[in-house]
């Protein structure tokens, strides 16, 4: 037998139909969790210590009427705290705040039937049965994964474990936030040794490792 899907507010253009449909779902849940939903951007905004965790919902450029409302989740931690403390102790202020920043999709424990080429779509899937498994995995995947990198240990540890060389200036800054100057030293040698080991490194990569080392004097 078929069911017809469920579409919600269809009348409103993308952009107002979308802010609707997380205003009636997602809202409620985050906000009893001391989220804040701005007015100017479709961003729930929450601080945690130093941190601010931050769930965006990105809206498809291509979206069109009935035929085409796509949009996704970006969910990201970031710290003010970080850019003073670093400008502070370098001299200058770090390349932003970012402390970690994952789009939903690239998340692989973030599973739903709900996506069309990597975006949840509006107008192919039920909208009551699409947002309640949105909310549900904000909740129970997202949230847990802003957690653990609101914490400057467990943000380091976090791009440890992804092997993010890359981010290696701010691993360390991290440890060394978090009081764990050992852990600081070894991610440091670990990420000297990799790009010791690969071609084409940018040399801005081992000009952080100098600087640090000549910071805080490490052999």
């Amino acid at each position: 037998m078929f069911t017809r899907k469920k579409m919600k507010y269809a009348e409103l253009k993308p952009g107002d139909r979308i802010r609707k449909l997380v205003e009636e779902f997602v809202q409620p849940e985050l906000t009893s969790l001391g989220f804040k939903l701005l007015k100017s951007e479709l961003t729930f905004k929450r601080k945690i210590g130093d941190f601010t965790q931050e769930i965006y919902f990105a809206k498809n450029q291509r979206n069109f009427g009935n035929t085409i409302v796509c949009f996704w989740t970006i969910l990201s931690v970031k710290s003010n705290y970080y850019v003073k403390w670093h400008e502070k102790k370098y001299g200058f202020k770090p390349m932003n705040e970012f402390v970690e920043s994952w789009y939903d999709n690239h998340i692989k424990t973030w599973n739903t039937d709900f996506w069309n080429a990597g975006h949840y779509d509006l107008t192919e899937f039920d909208n009551i049965k699409l947002m309640n498994d949105l909310t549900k995995n904000i909740l129970t995947i997202g949230l847990p994964i802003l957690d653990k990198v609101s914490d400057w240990e467990g943000a380091a540890d976090s791009l440890m474990e992804r092997q993010r060389f890359g981010f290696i200036s701010k691993i360390f800054d991290f440890y060394i936030l978090a009081g764990k100057e050992e852990k600081a030293i070894e991610s440091l040698k670990t990420a000297e040794d990799y790009f010791n080991s690969v071609e084409d490194v940018p040399s801005e990569r081992f000009e952080e490792i100098k600087l640090k080392k000549t910071t805080y004097n490490i052999v």
